[in-house]
């Protein structure tokens, strides 16, 4: 790799993630105004935005509206959201509050209270058809091919050859990548921030919410992003923005938090990653032009790197430990820590 094109890396070691943003992660920093976001739709596996100026805009933001295609119902999926951590008194999902990480034989998945306002239910795709009801497996399934559709759109647009499309992006071209399908519900009672402000370490993220919360960082402002029901928010994350750096088009992984909540507030989120399942490390690589694909880390480096980042909270580190300790993955089995 080159001086110039190893500059164009986003450098992703703890401390330097968010290094030019600590000032801007600080919760006490107001969203300023709404959100206006570029509006897409999928429609022969291709990304319209109605123009290549709503494109580019939505790229190099970092995140959009995407139109719910006709025949992808989110119902089941919203009254999951409302109901898992009621308990199971609540018929027909309030008994999934009992359903924690021992089940899974991993400590983040399953019901969880964590961070902030939020309590979630989190699964990996290899445990949908044995945990979730069919119809919240089948919301899942159609979720991996909608994020299919959106990333291979992504990939041809910024130029990326169809050949290296598996290798680049961990199988997520071909849906063999890592999913994960999460439920969120926050807190009024509980006084903190929603979610603190992050980015997320994989390709793109759909999330599904009908209620407003959602902030994003753009042009060095926070702004409240609009729930719309007709549509899911879709973001990109550090594995695209590593991926597509030195292409001709880079895209932006957003950064985003959620408010602090005064009302009970229900989301969904599905969640496209390199594979990166126990014992496998598909990697992640970036796309130099010209030479091909180049690998910058493991899978699980930028997880626990980023995973450090959002737990320590929004201080920068005193720099005392800027080194990557991945763990092995028999110690923490790859999964996402918070989810909106």
């Amino acid at each position: 790799m080159t001086g110039e094109a190893r500059d164009l890396v986003p450098e992703i070691r703890r401390g330097k993630i968010y290094q030019d943003v600590y000032e801007k992660r600080s919760p006490d920093r107001p969203a300023l105004g709404e959100a206006r976001l570029e509006r897409a739709r999928a429609e022969g596996g291709v990304l319209d935005f109605g123009g290549s100026g709503a494109r580019n805009r939505a790229f190099r933001d970092g995140v959009f509206l995407l139109e719910i295609p006709s025949g992808l119902g989110v119902s089941a999926g919203d009254a999951f959201a409302r109901q898992f951590y009621e308990g199971p008194a609540v018929a027909p999902y309030g008994r999934f509050r009992d359903i924690g990480s021992d089940h899974f034989g991993d400590p983040l998945l399953g019901f969880h209270q964590r961070i902030n306002q939020i309590e979630q239910f989190l699964l990996e795709r290899r445990f949908w058809a044995v945990a979730y009801p069919p119809e919240i497996t089948a919301l899942g399934e159609s979720l991996t091919r909608l994020s299919r559709q959106v990333l291979c759109s992504v990939l041809s647009t910024v130029g990326i050859p169809e050949r290296d499309w598996r290798r680049a992006t961990g199988g997520c071209s071909q849906r063999a990548g890592s999913y994960h399908l999460t439920f969120n519900h926050y807190r009024p009672a509980y006084e903190d921030i929603g979610l603190s402000s992050h980015k997320d370490d994989g390709f793109l993220t759909i999330l599904r919410t009908t209620a407003p919360g959602l902030e994003v960082s753009r042009e060095d402002n926070w702004e409240a992003v609009p729930a719309d029901p007709d549509c899911f928010i879709v973001n990109f994350g550090l594995s695209m923005e590593i991926l597509t750096a030195g292409s001709r088009m880079p895209v932006a992984a957003i950064m985003h938090r959620v408010a602090r909540q005064q009302d009970d507030r229900s989301s969904f989120g599905h969640f496209s990653s390199s594979g990166c399942l126990p014992g496998e490390d598909e990697g992640i690589y970036r796309y130099v032009h010209g030479s091909g694909l180049e690998r910058v880390c493991g899978s699980r480096e930028l997880i626990d790197e980023n995973d450090y980042e959002i737990y320590a909270g929004t201080d920068a580190p005193d720099g005392s430990d800027t080194t990557i300790a991945p763990g092995r993955p028999d110690e923490h089995p790859t999964t996402k820590e918070v989810r909106r």
